[in-house]
């Protein structure tokens, strides 16, 4: 074979080391922004499916997320009281002992809230309470549906005569009672439970203060959530939502049946 008709053999180009970092992060920035979007993604698609199935005319089935929240706390009933203390960030809470608590074989009945006044139409589960450990003492804090209404467990069902106890979170993915603040005296509010549905009016809008106050401000405000004689409903949030002083108060619905009448209608449940 002519030598001289070989191809020249070219040397081998080794990218610098600042071409190889940039490689590297090129690809990792990659790589993050495809994860970036994938978990956005999912999430987005997580909250919307989620809110589409707290929806109170919806079919879904609402998944039963429950959060323990001492931002919403008031000391659940040790049956028959409500009246302990709440724990809060500034006042230590009082204790509470595990073998206190008497079984609670109340059913929840009620399945879906509509506050027309703030288009709220969302479905209702039964919450209930958790031990949790807190400067050293046992605690108990309430639950909180995620994207739902949470039916205080030991409280009242429509019809019963007693206090029917609803809470839920004012932000968060499901800001279920975002705007409960904004119900005035004379509003309706509709529940239905076990195939009726149940007819009351706002008849008080509290602002309490939670951070920082007495023990007996505390007591005070775990009377708002006890049981009673005549039927209400009553249902609270933290607010305000935002700003300085986010969460260290808490509103408080009060709902009575009309006047002289029942609560109860003879309508059947139609979504």
């Amino acid at each position: 074979m002519n030598s001289s008709s070989a191809r020249p053999i070219r040397p081998i180009q080794v990218p610098s080391r600042g071409e190889q970092l940039r490689w590297v992060l090129s690809n990792l920035l990659i790589f993050a922004g495809l994860y970036l979007l994938t978990y956005v993604g999912g999430v987005s698609s997580y909250v919307a499916f989620q809110r589409e199935a707290a929806r109170g005319d919806s079919l879904i089935e609402v998944a039963p997320i429950l959060i323990s929240d001492p931002e919403l706390n008031v000391a659940p009933t040790l049956q028959p009281s409500f009246a302990r203390a709440p724990a809060t960030r500034d006042a230590p809470p009082e204790p509470v002992s595990v073998a206190e608590p008497a079984p609670v074989v109340q059913r929840s009945t009620v399945e879906r809230l509509i506050l027309p006044t703030i288009k709220v139409d969302a479905k209702v589960i039964e919450v209930g309470w958790d031990l949790i450990e807190q400067d050293g003492l046992r605690v108990a804090v309430w639950q909180v549906a995620e994207f739902a209404v949470g039916q205080h467990k030991g409280s009242a069902n429509p019809g019963e005569g007693g206090n029917i106890v609803l809470s839920g979170h004012v932000g968060g993915f499901g800001q279920v009672f975002r705007d409960l603040f904004y119900l005035r005296v004379g509003d309706p509010v509709i529940l239905y439970s076990q195939g009726r549905r149940y007819l009351y009016t706002v008849s008080e809008r509290l602002v309490v203060p939670e951070q920082g106050v007495s023990p007996e401000q505390q007591v005070e405000n775990a009377r708002l959530i006890a049981p009673t004689d005549d039927e209400q409903v009553t249902m609270v949030t933290c607010w305000p939502a935002r700003g300085p002083e986010k969460f260290s108060q808490r509103v408080v619905i009060r709902a009575l049946p009309p006047r002289g009448l029942p609560a109860e209608t003879l309508d059947e449940v139609r979504p």
